[in-house]
């Protein structure tokens, strides 16, 4: 079976375990309030009831308030999905069609720091140590594609700015 654990990583190297959102709501995590912090999702796959195998990383990057809460707002929810409405569906070897406006620039992607890597490698380490030796390639892999699809994505915004010329 599938799981997911939650992270919060503070920008001094901390790193704590927070409960699954719901609706989009985090509980407050008082310890870390005024601060941005990276979200770190780790998928993984259970063997007899214990995290097993590190599947996948997703990483997302916010500013929690004065008393340590988050909530989505509508923009973040639009920023999360921009490059998917505006690049999703266009393919560069198909070419881009051009409406009356050029695509817009893409969203960078969130990339951790090498003192958040360096963090979370060392919370996996303590915490999660099946994972260890998977949890380098899995953040750096998924570091490397996220990069790969915004450079992707740049090259189809500048190609469809000079198309619309």
């Amino acid at each position: 079976m599938i799981q997911s654990r939650y992270l919060f990583v503070s920008r001094a190297g901390k790193v704590i375990k927070i409960a699954r959102p719901k609706d989009h709501k985090h509980k407050s995590v008082p310890q870390l309030a005024g601060e941005e912090v990276l979200e770190v999702i780790l998928y993984y796959r259970n063997k007899d009831r214990k995290p097993h195998k590190l599947l996948m990383v997703e990483f997302d990057r916010f500013h929690l308030d004065s008393d340590g809460n988050y909530k989505q707002t509508e923009e973040d929810r639009k920023r999360a999905i921009h490059n998917f409405l505006f690049f999703g569906m266009a393919d560069l070897h198909e070419g881009i069609e051009v409406e009356d406006k050029p695509l817009p620039i893409p969203v960078a992607p969130i990339i951790p720091t090498t003192a958040e890597k360096k963090s979370l490698y060392d919370y996996i380490n303590e915490k999660l140590p099946s994972f260890s030796d998977d949890a380098p390639y899995v953040v750096e892999s998924k570091i490397k594609a996220a990069k790969e699809k915004y450079e992707e994505f740049k090259s189809m915004a500048k190609k469809s700015n000079k198309l619309s010329k």
